[in-house]
């Protein structure tokens, strides 16, 4: 007998089906996209962290190799250095030697003499940089939240005329001359004025003190000598700031300029640890030239184009200058403890 063939039966979703799968998915991905967003934004924090140790531990091999001194520029005023040069003084002698490393580790002969400029702020990472040897534009520099100063280094590579045609102006320092060539190598942290610079003010000779923006400083005069501070120098290297960022990114879409009550970011301490602290929990600071004003430092954050806005959405606001401005400098504490009121000499 001949058996009838069966109709093969087709599987096939129905628009009923499909849309269901289609819903299924959708609330899958708005479950899982914050998670890997955050999960992100967590490996940032992680990496930033991982470059203030780093920088936490050749401080300290330098210090070791140095006769406990914290890393500085050593070349001083008044004496013949490697540029041939003879400067007045020992901010001068920082920028030839700061000059001279990106020379060498940058493979930038074309940069010369920057004029100007106090390189302690934001390029004391330079003689670390020398310290290993590296070949710079170095990552371990710039946190990766940074993503501004990030762009800067990578478009050095590998046409160095093409840092002034990939970024807009308003994401860099204006102008294309050779004091802007610099802009690459620096940093997003910085290291505290005290660790390059006398606590106060003595003797009448002044020290370095914040001016009344956040980006321009009173570096002393002639008489002022930088460098040759040890860590034998720091009283309390867990509750004492060595480095931070001059900006607050891990928390949340807006960055804060570090002076913010509300800014919250990771701190290298002297005794090369790692912590995240709130600005607000710090000790205010005080006046390195006028170390009996009991008045802690205040002055104007004024954003340049490529620095976080102000809070007030103002062109500055008044902020308190905290951990970067410690009350007796090296001897003093920013972190678990109160100011500690050392007497000034008259």
């Amino acid at each position: 007998m001949r058996r009838s063939a069966m109709p093969r039966r087709r599987w096939a979703f129905t628009l009923i089906e499909l849309l269901v799968v289609i819903a299924i998915l959708a609330i899958l991905v708005a479950i899982l996209l914050p998670a890997i967003a955050e999960a992100r934004v967590v490996a940032r924090k992680v990496q930033c962290e991982s470059n203030m140790r780093q920088f936490g531990i050749a401080a300290a091999n330098y210090a070791t190799d140095f006769q406990d001194r914290i890393f500085s520029f050593t070349w001083k005023g008044g004496q013949l250095n490697e540029l041939n040069q003879t400067p007045g003084t020992d901010n001068d002698a920082a920028a030839h030697q700061a000059v001279w490393i990106l020379q060498n580790r940058a493979y930038r002969p074309d940069i010369g003499i920057i004029t100007g400029w106090i390189p302690h702020v934001l390029y004391s990472h330079l003689v670390l940089n020398d310290y290993l040897q590296q070949r710079l534009p170095e990552r371990m520099v710039a946190c990766p939240e940074d993503r501004l100063r990030l762009r800067w280094q990578d478009s050095v590579f590998p046409d160095w005329d093409g840092f002034f045609d990939l970024i807009p102006d308003v994401e860099r320092p204006a102008g294309e001359t050779n004091n802007e060539k610099r802009w690459p190598y620096s940093s997003s942290y910085t290291l505290v004025p005290a660790a390059y610079s006398p606590d106060q003010m003595l003797g009448g000779v002044p020290t370095v003190q914040q001016a009344d923006r956040h980006n321009y400083y009173f570096i002393g005069d002639a008489r002022t000598r930088l460098g040759n501070r040890k860590l034998a120098d720091v009283r309390f290297p867990q509750g004492k700031v060595m480095m931070h960022d001059r900006a607050a990114r891990h928390f949340g879409k807006r960055h804060l300029f570090y002076a913010y009550r509300g800014a919250r970011a990771p701190l290298l301490f002297f005794d090369t640890s790692v912590s995240t602290r709130a600005t607000i929990d710090s000790n205010p600071g005080f006046w390195p030239n006028d170390p009996r004003n009991l008045t802690p430092i205040r002055f104007y954050y004024e954003p340049a184009g490529w620095e976080p806005p102000t809070i007030s959405g103002r062109v500055s606001d008044l902020v308190t200058g905290y951990y970067q401005w410690t009350r007796g400098g090296l001897s003093g504490v920013d972190y678990g403890g109160g100011e500690v009121r050392t007497r000034p000499p008259n």
